[in-house]
């Protein structure tokens, strides 16, 4: 029985477990957001040319949601939207942005 209760507060632990974020100023997010990118390009052709604009900051409503968001991609090849909003989705995961 013991065991039991052990393995419910693990899998509470589990449920809150608590990210913490890189900070960063926007120029050094940009900077990652594009070496990204060009990994990506190097890999396949069709994102050659394709860019993130510079991170702007978002009020944020709950703990842990991202602070910044981009306005855009200055740069869009045909094809690369939905890829490129993974790539900043999964960079605003990581980092939260400092003035």
């Amino acid at each position: 029985m013991p065991d039991m209760f052990l393995q419910r507060l693990d899998a509470a632990v589990a449920q809150h477990s608590v990210t913490i974020k890189k900070r960063a100023t926007a120029e050094v997010i940009h900077a990652d957001l594009r070496e990204r990118i060009e990994r990506l390009a190097a890999r396949e052709p069709k994102f050659r040319g394709c860019a993130a604009g510079l991170p702007k900051p978002l009020p944020v409503h709950r703990d842990g949601a991202p602070n910044w968001t981009v306005d855009g991609f200055t740069e869009l090849q045909p094809g690369c939207f939905i890829t490129l909003v993974k790539i900043v989705d999964q960079v605003r995961l990581e980092y939260d942005l400092v003035a």
